[in-house]
């Protein structure tokens, strides 16, 4: 796929997040020129053990493989996909990822770019589940993934290719028992079944897009996490992926509120303050009413967000009222107004703001007389 507008462009996320990036980036050479310092003063030293140099060695590894992850977590129905597309995708002209009525994400997304890696989408079958390999072992096991290589220079294509994570398929109520999908405990987390019987359950297990985005070149990685079901059943998600995000956004709809999925997804997956978590009242174009003033709408939304505070438990500055939707249709038409109206950038000056310390908190300074006390 071309990328016919610069970094600088007002389409995509590039006024707030591409500059973090390219900070991230400047930053990573820096410590990499202040790795070769210290392992050039210990070794004058005479302090480089056979201990020092590994360690030196995998400073350097995290160094060339850290990446800066943003998972967004929601039930379905939220818009999260639309918030993807609107932050990440508006570059691409329409939407990448399928966010359309009925066409939702059925299973965890991993989007990222690795260049020893052709452009793929590498999808994982849901019978793996039936097997004792977690998720972390079955990345080692390429042969198990179906891939499909992804034509970058042809848009329509791309979305085609990428409709796959929507797919589903029936089983019996056994297999999908078997599959960890069903439940009669708990029938109202139960997927859609037919009159027969049959359940309807995702084709896929996870699913990784290595996909030639300049943000994902940056080292940016998107993991999209669809609804309750599919975190709970996968232990990975709670146990690595979402602990492991810089950020999360937890995406709720504005017309509905927190309702008892929600609560149960927060209250089971990301209770934890630790996280650095951010709440995202979508859909707020849903609330407007031809009959209610401008203040009145303002007043609507506020309502909700406060609300929604209240009930997660954070404060009202983590909620963030935005239109996903308003902002990638303004995105595509550059419409600055309409960008504005949508509320999505405020949410990615928080992102911005916010995140650009954590990695650096990650890694401090290297101090030379410091190492020299540790090593001695």
């Amino acid at each position: 796929m071309s990328f016919p507008h610069s970094l600088s462009s007002p389409r995509g996320l590039q006024p707030t997040l591409a500059p973090l990036l390219d900070a991230l980036a400047e930053w990573r050479m820096a410590m990499a020129g202040q790795m070769i310092t210290l392992e050039s003063f210990l070794r004058d030293a005479d302090l480089l053990t056979p201990d020092a140099a590994n360690q030196c060695a995998g400073l350097r590894q995290r160094l060339a493989t850290d990446r800066l992850v943003i998972a967004f977590v929601a039930e379905f129905a939220r818009g999260k996909s639309e918030l993807i597309n609107a932050i990440f995708f508006a570059d691409a002209g329409q939407r990448v990822l399928p966010a359309t009525p009925g066409r939702t994400t059925k299973c965890p997304v991993e989007l990222c770019w690795d260049e020893r890696d052709p452009p793929r989408l590498a999808l994982l079958p849901i019978d793996t589940r039936l097997r004792p390999e977690t998720l972390a072992d079955w990345r080692d096991m390429p042969g198990a993934w179906t891939t499909v290589e992804l034509d970058t220079s042809d848009t329509n294509a791309l979305v085609k290719s990428l409709s796959q994570v929507t797919a589903t398929r029936y089983v019996s109520r056994e297999q999908a028992v078997s599959l960890g999908l069903w439940s009669d405990e708990h029938p109202d987390d139960n997927p859609p079944s037919t009159a027969d019987g049959r359940v309807e359950v995702p084709a896929w297990r996870h699913a990784v897009i290595n996909y030639p985005h300049p943000l994902l070149k940056h080292g940016l990685v998107v993991v999209d996490t669809p609804g309750l079901n599919a975190i709970g059943t996968e232990p990975e998600l709670t146990l690595s992926l979402l602990p492991s995000a810089h950020a999360v956004l937890f995406i709720l709809g504005a017309d509905t509120g927190v309702t008892r999925t929600d609560l149960a997804v927060w209250n089971q997956h990301l209770n934890d303050p630790s996280l650095a978590r951010y709440v995202v009242l979508n859909k707020i174009d849903t609330l407007a009413d031809p009959l209610a003033t401008s203040v009145e709408r303002q007043d609507l939304i506020e309502r909700q967000c406060l609300s929604a505070a209240e009930t997660l438990g954070v404060p009202r500055h983590r909620v963030f009222p935005v239109s996903a939707r308003q902002a990638l249709s303004a995105r595509l038409q550059n419409d600055s107004f309409g960008l504005i109206g949508s509320k999505v950038p405020v949410l990615e000056n928080a992102l911005r703001d916010e995140l650009l310390p954590r990695p650096r908190r990650r890694w401090p300074l290297l101090n030379p007389p410091a190492v020299r006390q540790a090593f001695a």
